[in-house]
């Protein structure tokens, strides 16, 4: 099984995946209850698992929700 680690380069598209693709890195990954943007934060997570409880803070300044972004 993959995993979505810290560090690792993604594909994000902002406005809630309503953008254009663009590279970013992953600055912090937390898992969140019931879509929450606070949660338990972790250094890394299966991708089977990167959903809506999983958020996402960026290194170019944004944090998304695991929806919007892919490996």
């Amino acid at each position: 099984m993959s995993k979505l680690a810290i560090g690792d380069t993604v594909t994000w598209r902002g406005a809630w995946g309503n953008q254009e693709p663009k590279e970013a890195k992953v600055k912090s990954i937390e898992v969140c209850p019931n879509g929450s943007k606070y949660g338990d934060q972790v250094t890394s997570v299966d991708w089977d698992v990167v959903d809506r409880n999983v958020v996402i803070s960026l290194t170019n300044g944004h944090w998304c929700y695991g929806t919007q972004i892919t490996k």
